[in-house]
């Protein structure tokens, strides 16, 4: 039903309106004067309340309101006799009571209309409410089902692969392409998950930047390393064009490669095979623009205003061609607007699709810091060898794990289960550095860090320590707990960049340097 002045009727024009106020007036006096024998003064004016009230209901306030006046006013001209006596006042009386009488029907009839007014408004929120739950629970279910088959995807061809090398039955050839293709998605789902996280602290703005001065061509060149081997595999071709100078940005090196790497990996998904993809990165004064084009069969253009919406793919169904979790663009979107840039996306007239991601230009000079293990290629030299190192972390197969880890580097290992073996060791053996797991059953292992510095160095304390973690440095918690932690290294953790955390915190490293220049 549509709302209006009038109840339950819809709004009318004014001047009909008013017409129909006046004319009512006018058949209730002509009533009284073709009939007056019938009709009577104290009839006329519950006749005159009546007519008020039709209005009302019909044409709407105003007009009744310019009825109750045009009543009042015909009352007393043709009503009221000349003389004030008995019979004056008692028609002076009908005429308030008459005004009186108008003015609460009409105020009842508004109140009628509002009370309507807002019960069709609560029903069309309880409507858009309902349809919007409808909506996101679908979504939901979506989703759910998304995030199944996209982290199944790569345990399958894992397990799958496993199990073809455990057999023994495969040759040299095989066999390595089996690990490449387990290597390939154990950080494929270690990159779901990732983004996954991500895209949690997104939304409820606890997405934080460690801001520096950083080389976007670094970020660009590590992140089209790491989408090569990807492409690779679906043999797509994957070229870049970035200049030889730094491209100074303020901004995080991590995400920096984050988002041109989601960039490069939305091109490769959406390009068949044989087709290209190519990275171009370009100062543009004051900005840096970093570019990523495919040749793709591009974007529906009915899609193309929510493609960087969360949770949204073009084609959601499970028959889809191209996978994903539909969270890659808007991360690279959110990520894009922390470091105070835009990010857009159009369909090339040749074919295809181009994301285009622009950041300020920084003018100071660029800190050159490097990746932990990037400039650290496995050595068969023993980095570690001898340096005592104690394990805690609370899954026996990620104890195992770093030892062997560490042992094959030429590392002493000590494995802790829990807070209070690890104290222990501490004390009795006198590690030289401390591996932390995130968390144990029992307490918190990034309060064990700042004990161990507040511990005396005859009892095992104040060594260096480095914590493997998924947890987010935004919360305030860990931060405060982080404070005595050296090294922070995101879980999961290649053994090269362990490898070089390990040498750098104990020192290492830099005599490793020493001795070869």
């Amino acid at each position: 039903m549509a709302s209006g002045d009038a109840y339950p009727f819809s709004r009318q024009p004014p001047a009909f309106g008013y017409a129909i106020g006046i004319a009512a007036v006018a058949l209730v006096f002509a009533l009284h004067r073709a009939v007056g024998q019938l009709v009577d003064d104290g009839s006329l004016f519950l006749l005159l309340g009546t007519a008020v009230m039709a209005t009302a209901w019909f044409a709407g306030t105003g007009p009744a309101l310019a009825a109750t006046v045009a009543g009042a006013l015909l009352g007393v001209r043709l009503i009221l006799p000349a003389e004030p006596d008995a019979a004056y006042r008692a028609s002076l009386t009908h005429l308030a009571l008459l005004v009186v009488h108008s003015l609460l029907l009409v105020g009842l009839v508004s109140e009628l209309r509002r009370a309507r007014r807002v019960s069709e408004q609560r029903a069309n929120e309880a409507l858009a409410a309902r349809q919007a739950s409808e909506e996101a629970s679908r979504l939901k279910d979506e989703f759910l089902a998304t995030v199944s088959h996209e982290l199944r995807t790569p345990l399958n061809a894992v397990l799958g692969w496993l199990h073809l090398l455990r057999s023994g039955k495969l040759d040299a050839a095989t066999a390595s392409r089996g690990l490449e293709s387990i290597e390939r998605n154990v950080k494929l789902q270690a990159q779901l998950t990732g983004d996954l996280l991500d895209i949690s602290k997104a939304l409820t703005g606890k997405l934080h930047l460690e801001s520096r001065p950083v080389s976007l061509a670094d970020a660009a060149r590590q992140a089209v390393l790491a989408a090569t081997p990807a492409a690779q595999a679906r043999g797509v071709l994957v070229t870049a064009h970035i200049p030889d100078g730094t491209v100074p940005i303020l901004g995080d090196a991590t995400r920096l490669r984050q988002i041109a790497w989601h960039l490069l990996m939305n091109g490769v998904k959406f390009t068949p095979r044989g087709g290209h993809v190519t990275l171009l990165l370009e100062e543009r004064p004051p900005s840096a623009v970093l570019t990523v084009s495919d040749s793709g069969p591009g974007i529906d253009p009915a899609f193309l205003p929510r493609v960087f919406d969360r949770f949204t793919q073009a084609d959601p169904s499970p028959t889809r061609t191209a996978g994903g979790l539909g969270v890659g663009l808007a991360l690279v979107r959110d990520l894009v607007e922390l470091h105070g840039g835009t990010v857009q996306a159009c369909n090339r007239d040749g074919g295809g699709a181009v994301f285009s991601a622009s950041f300020p230009l920084h003018a100071v000079e660029v800190e050159r810091t490097r990746r932990a293990g990037a400039d650290h290629p496995e050595s068969p030299a023993l980095l570690l060898d001898g340096l005592r190192v104690l394990v805690l972390d609370k899954d026996a197969d990620g104890r195992d794990l770093l030892r062997t880890i560490l042992q094959q580097r030429g590392a002493v290992v000590q494995t802790a289960e829990s807070v209070g073996d690890a104290l222990e060791a501490l004390e009795a053996w006198r590690p030289d550095v401390l591996v932390s797991d995130s968390g144990t059953p029992d307490r918190d292992t990034y309060a064990l860090v700042g004990k161990v510095q507040t511990l005396d160095a005859d009892r095992g304390g104040r060594i260096p320590a480095a914590a493997l973690t998924v947890a987010a440095r935004a919360d305030q918690k860990v931060k405060r707990l982080l404070q005595d932690v050296q090294r922070e290294l995101p879980k999961p953790v290649e053994p090269g960049v362990l490898t070089a955390e390990i040498a750098q915190l104990t020192g290492r490293e830099r005599r490793r340097f020493q001795r070869t220049s």
